[in-house]
């Protein structure tokens, strides 16, 4: 049900319906139709309920697999029918768009013999693949034209023109390719962790010692976009964010040059640079670059959930509270919020239970109606693929377990949750990738020991709180997200929070 529903919303966003095509794709007062609006309209959400609404309780509702299968294959067809020149695309995504409705068009053509038509539409069609830098298209485009001059037409100069391009092509699409399956591979290791990856850097400088020869005599699109990302990889992974930032803001010019709009590699790069702010604390200049993103990303896309996740933590880190409630509201009440990808929806749970934190210890205020309910217990069940990731993200969860049951006055509970991470210190965070982390741990381990008295507790920690701050989080080696308040800023709120007398243990 979920590709139908996707499918229709898709559909319903578009002109198709207001010109009265959807008319004619759909019979009006059809049981296809009758389904196709109960989706539109969020009336249902699942086969069953589909099945009660069309048929009851009829035995006819045995052919709804059929019913449903004809409006998939309906609507799909009809996706060759949207306009998309009038949407929010970038005038490149624009063109990838029509070149391929026009790529299909000239192979009916050609399929249906008629030659001097399909062969006249791919040789206006080859200007502007070369033009927008679709390589894989051009190729196809060439291998057809080639095959076409020399046993078609006998035309041995445009044979051997077609064939010449197509060579020089290929090269590119090769280097292209490599370079996209070099950044997957490296970017399967981010994915669902946040940790620190020395593997991972280093395959990223043998990957791009590989590239990088191709790319300083090659300005494709597609090789740059990955090549360069690469290239970040590489500093990343030794968090030397003023090496990424020079990297990002090379690559934001080369594509600058281009002749049209670059779209998606300016996207990646100033987020790169967002993170390089958040991190150097650079707060001015990580604000200057979030302005130059509004409207570069489409609301709503996975890139723009991304981009929210670096405007909270810019908020969280600058001590603008409330700010970061309003980007986490805005954000996880969105209509396309992604439920179903972790990498998204299990930071955004980590999230608000650093704000109910806040809220907590009134450093948030809102309104009654907008507090809404925080459980502990069910926040463990909304993180399963971030708490197995024990030296990244893991790290911010057993944090804020702990600081929220100190909130509460729990105090037994916190005991409890601290003697646990005693085992997690000596077992997952080493000294070198994760030592902030590490002496913060060791500072929350102070808090029974002096049996949470405010100035014990001072006096106790002063050693490590001043470890922990000649190793600034701009200097740390680790990921930026794994700090989504800093460690200082989060000691100052946590002795803030303690009492001026000693909880005696039970």
């Amino acid at each position: 049900m979920n590709d139908l529903i996707e499918l229709v919303k898709l559909i319903h966003g578009t002109k198709l319906k207001t010109n009265g095509l959807l008319n004619v794709i759909l019979e009006p007062g059809s049981k296809m139709e009758q389904l196709y609006d109960a989706i539109a309209n969020q009336a249902i959400g699942s086969d069953e309920e589909a099945k009660g609404l069309l048929y009851g309780k009829s035995e006819e509702a045995s052919g709804y697999s059929n019913l449903k299968y004809k409006l998939k294959e309906r609507l799909l067809d009809s996706v060759f029918l949207l306009d998309y020149k009038e949407s929010n695309y970038t005038v490149r995504q624009k063109a990838f768009l029509d070149c391929y409705k026009r790529w299909a068009a000239a192979m009916i053509l050609l399929i249906r013999n008629e030659k001097l038509n399909g062969i006249d539409q791919l040789e206006k069609l080859l200007r502007h693949t070369v033009k927008f830098e679709f390589t894989e298209l051009t190729l196809d485009i060439l291998r057809v034209l080639r095959l076409q001059y020399s046993t078609v037409d006998g035309d041995f100069k445009r044979y051997e023109n077609a064939r010449e391009e197509y060579r020089k092509y290929e090269k590119i699409w090769m280097m292209e390719s490599k370079a996209e399956d070099y950044y997957s591979d490296l970017m399967i290791q981010y994915t669902n962790s946040k940790s620190a990856h020395e593997d991972t850097t280093r395959k990223a400088k043998e990957y791009y010692a590989e590239l990088e020869p191709f790319m300083q005599t090659c300005g494709s699109f597609k090789l740059h976009l990955f090549g360069r990302m690469i290239h970040v990889l590489i500093y990343n992974g030794v968090y030397d964010y003023a090496a990424v930032a020079r990297i990002c803001e090379d690559a934001i010019e080369f594509f600058d040059q281009k002749e049209y709009y670059s779209g998606l590699p300016l996207q990646v790069f100033y987020y790169n640079l967002i993170v390089c702010s958040l991190q150097l604390r650079e707060f001015e200049k990580g604000q200057k670059y979030v302005d130059k993103t509004l409207g570069m990303f489409e609301e709503g896309s996975f890139n723009w959930f991304k981009l929210q996740e670096l405007f909270f933590m810019l908020a969280m880190h600058t001590g603008h509270y409330e700010e970061a409630y309003r980007v986490y509201d805005r954000s996880v009440n969105h209509p396309k919020f992604p439920v179903n990808i972790p990498a998204i929806s299990e930071m955004w749970a980590i999230y608000r239970a650093y704000l109910h934190y806040l809220i907590k210890i009134d450093k948030i205020r809102l309104g009654a109606n907008q507090e809404g309910k925080f459980r502990m217990g069910r926040f463990q069940n909304e993180i399963p693929t971030f708490s197995k990731d024990k030296r990244g993200m893991n790290m911010a969860i057993l944090v804020i377990q702990i600081l929220y049951a100190l909130s509460e006055k729990n105090y037994g509970d916190v005991a409890e949750r601290i003697e646990g991470i005693q085992k997690y210190l000596g077992r997952y965070l080493r000294e070198k990738d994760t030592y902030r982390s590490n002496t913060f741990i060791k500072m929350l381990l102070c808090l029974p020991e002096t049996q949470y008295h405010r100035e014990a507790v001072i006096r106790k920690t002063g050693k490590l709180l001043k470890q922990l701050e000649s190793v600034p989080l701009e200097v740390a080696n680790q990921t930026h997200e794994v700090e989504i308040i800093p460690f200082e800023t989060l000691w100052a709120l946590t002795i803030g929070s303690l009492d001026l007398k000693i909880i005696h243990k039970k």
